[in-house]
């Protein structure tokens, strides 16, 4: 298994992305890398998430190896200031999650 060195960290096979984006709601996606490529290139798929409710807001938590669908992006990772950054597409960046912490990633629906 390969590990991608970056100034601010590393990537490696099972690693998870992070994302929250929106406009009028906040979404919020999970992406496990499945394979490394070169110095800087992964391979991810989206993984499910696990709904956590607390004082009345909406939290997620990924569920590792959880794969939904068949969708697979090879994406370049970047230097982010503080982690390493992928852009799934053009309105949303995933940041490495820290499996340690288990952070709750806030979400929002519209209506």
């Amino acid at each position: 298994m390969k590990k991608l060195e970056f100034r601010n960290g590393t990537v490696s096979v099972g690693d998870v992305f992070a994302s929250s984006w929106g406009y009028e709601q906040t979404n919020v996606g999970f992406y496990q890398v499945i394979s490394t490529h070169g110095k800087k290139t992964v391979c991810i798929r989206p993984i499910d998430s696990e709904v956590i409710y607390i004082n009345a807001n909406s939290y997620l938590i990924p569920i590792f190896d959880a794969f939904i669908g068949n969708d697979i992006y090879k994406r370049q990772v970047k230097d982010h200031a503080s982690e390493p950054c992928i852009q799934v597409d053009c309105c949303e960046n995933a940041y490495k999650y820290d499996k340690d912490t288990k952070k709750k990633m806030r979400f929002t629906t519209y209506g």
